[in-house]
């Protein structure tokens, strides 16, 4: 029966691998990377292998009983020749492979083989080169063996069936195959320029990505897989081929391409939990001054991370419903980046200061942070942190330190803080219950407790709530694999009510300021993950839309949405706001300089947009409760 041809997403595991030079033994399978042209490279078959490359082109030319590695005839060498750079290699790998398999995760390498000339005696010559060792070739009866894939000047498809089993042949699209011959095509390749004149920049016209999409498509319904060669090698074109569902990407820029893959499951995110945003009221001023003051900090965000987080959830946030908006500047004295300890201590109290300081200028002499100010007119604070409660951003509301890391120190200021409510993880100075600390904290009257339910049922003036998200594995941000963190239950999303409940009961009638952090923002900057990055900001966000809902019912309260940096240098490359999918690109593992967004609602919310300095949120905030601060 005669097949006619008109005309796959990538295959489902896209192993991770560390690019390393001239690599003989591949720590990662990158299965869709295919090295057009290998032996133009310094290293032919060993930077493509080590870097985990499943497929590695070979062009061959056949001179005096000899198989030659060349582009061009005139182009051949007396030492590059398919056994010096391609078989040897091969056979090595094979020797040290543990397993028999050349690559992690069982991979199989594909050995493409274009003849540029002579193919019947390239071919026939190879079959000899290789008998002694047929069965490391025979891909068809053993899954350890380099498939071998004939390309360039291939035989007829009648002419299949006069070549041993182990070659397999690159499929053209407007050839005719039996089911027999079909059998003998290992992949289909096409030449781009026949579909599109795209240049790999902005993205291919509709039309044109109709007949890519028909064409892979048609070819995957047989069971075979898609290669474009001419096609463009950008970072665009990598995705774009990814989202197609183009099974080889062609590429010239082995380093650039496996970097891209190795990253790609850290810097892509599909969301599948949506939820709808709260709607603000936005019945216009019913009071001059606001009584209760919520400040949200989400550590570690800017607009990309915010704007990564939307397209996750269908174009749609709480924060992005709030009617006024700005920037911050976000730097510390010394530095372009701030940390949280500087870039927190600015915030809370409307003085800039050194990285590492928290609550303190420059000279380390301490300075008033929004709980000592606003307690001199009875208002009541509180703080909630995902993170430990003596972490920079939280500390910077109650502690004066020069150095960050002096958490005996900061632990030791909660005792005569003008916190009311403090919520957040134990750090291990906490845990000795005989320890001075603890024996001051409780002279102090501060309740501690382990547990957010705690909160509801306390009657005490100062509560010290040890809670913490409920996840898989310990967090640490600097560790590369938060990609796979799995939590149940997210801290600020459950504390906002109680917290906001036990303040209101305490401030009566002059009113509250709390602090939430989402600190694991963060650590998607860190950790160069885009899944957790998008995750951590979508739980922020549904608190913040408890913010607002709750802004709502009380009339009297501003809420405030800003970050104290960002982190990660987060770039959006893609995005489908109506799938939730997400692709993006960190350039470093550090905070940045760039300014972070600032979102504002309820009573007074017109004195916070525009572009301000991080300094301005604590000044402005006194300014809108008409308190006079020196």
């Amino acid at each position: 029966m005669k097949i006619t041809f008109v005309s796959t997403i990538v295959g489902a595991a896209i192993w991770i691998a560390a690019p390393a030079f001239a690599q003989v033994k591949p720590t990662a399978y990158l299965h869709n990377l295919h090295s057009h042209n290998d032996y133009t490279r310094n290293h032919p078959f060993a930077m493509a292998y080590g870097l985990g490359f499943g497929s590695i082109e070979v062009d061959l030319f056949l001179k005096d009983g000899e198989l030659f590695v060349a582009h061009e005839y005139e182009e051949i060498a007396a030492d590059k020749t398919f056994d010096r750079l391609y078989l040897k290699p091969i056979l090595e790998a094979f020797a040290n492979s543990s397993d028999g398999f050349l690559y992690p995760q069982n991979g199989q390498l594909q050995l493409l083989i274009d003849p540029k000339a002579d193919g019947d005696g390239v071919l026939k010559v190879l079959t000899e080169k290789i008998k002694p060792y047929r069965d490391l070739f025979d891909s068809k009866n053993n899954p350890k063996a380099v498939k071998i894939v004939v390309s360039g000047n291939r035989p007829q498809p009648d002419e299949f069936r006069l070549y041993d089993e182990i070659f397999f042949f690159d499929g053209e699209l407007n050839k005719m195959y039996t089911d027999a011959q079909l059998e003998r095509i290992g992949l289909f390749s096409a030449s781009f320029p026949k579909f599109s004149e795209w240049n790999g920049l902005g993205r291919l016209t509709y039309q044109d990505s109709i007949k890519v999409k028909t064409t892979v498509d048609s070819v995957h319904s047989l069971g075979k897989k898609f290669r474009f060669w001419a096609a463009p090698d950008t970072k665009t074109t990598w995705y774009e081929w990814l989202k197609i569902g183009i099974d080889y990407i062609n590429t010239d820029q082995p380093m650039a391409a496996a970097e891209f893959m190795r990253t790609y499951p850290k810097n892509n995110h599909q969301n599948d939990v949506f939820y709808k945003p709260y709607m603000p009221l936005r019945t216009g001023k019913t009071v001059k001054h606001p009584k209760n003051i919520i400040l949200l900090i989400s550590d570690g965000a800017g607009l990309s991370q915010l704007w990564a987080a939307a397209m996750a959830n269908r174009g749609q946030l709480n924060v992005l419903n709030m009617p006024y908006t700005g920037y911050l500047f976000t730097g510390s004295t010394d530095n372009y980046h701030t940390d949280s300890a500087a870039g927190g201590s600015a915030l809370a109290t409307g003085v800039k200061t050194r990285n590492r300081y928290i609550g303190v200028d420059t000279s380390g002499r301490p300075v008033s942070n929004i709980p000592d100010q606003i307690a001199q007119q009875g208002m009541v604070s509180g703080i909630v942190s995902n993170d430990r409660i003596t972490g920079a951003t939280p500390s910077a509301f109650y502690a004066h330190v020069s150095e960050r890391g002096m958490t005996d120190s900061i632990a030791g200021q909660l005792q005569d803080s003008k916190l009311s409510l403090m919520v957040g993880g134990e750090h291990r100075v906490f845990t000795e219950e005989d320890s001075s600390l603890m024996k001051g904290l409780r002279a102090k009257n501060v309740e501690v407790v382990r547990g957010l339910e705690h909160v509801t049922h306390s009657k005490s003036d100062r509560l010290l709530v040890f809670a913490q998200d409920q996840v898989d594995r310990e967090w640490d941000k600097l560790k590369e694999d938060q990609n796979s963190t799995q939590t149940a239950y997210r801290l600020i999303e459950n504390a906002f009510q109680p917290a906001v409940s036990f303040l209101e009961e305490k401030g009566a009638d002059k009113g509250f300021f709390l602090m939430v952090e989402g600190a694991k923002i963060d650590g998607g900057g860190h950790s160069n993950s885009l899944p957790f990055t998008i995750t951590e900001y979508l739980s922020f966000d549904r608190m913040v839309g408890q913010a607002l809902a709750y802004a709502d019912t009380n009339g009297e309260t501003l809420v405030l949405v800003t970050s104290d940096h960002e982190t990660g240098g987060l770039v959006l490359l893609d995005a489908d706001k109506h799938n939730g999918h997400v692709v993006g690109n960190f350039a470093t593992t550090d905070h940045t300089g760039i300014p972070v967004p600032l979102m504002a609602y309820g009573p007074g919310a017109d004195l916070f947009q525009g572009f301000l300095d991080n300094t301005d949120i604590a000044k402005r905030i006194y300014q809108v409760l008409n308190l006079s601060v020196e």
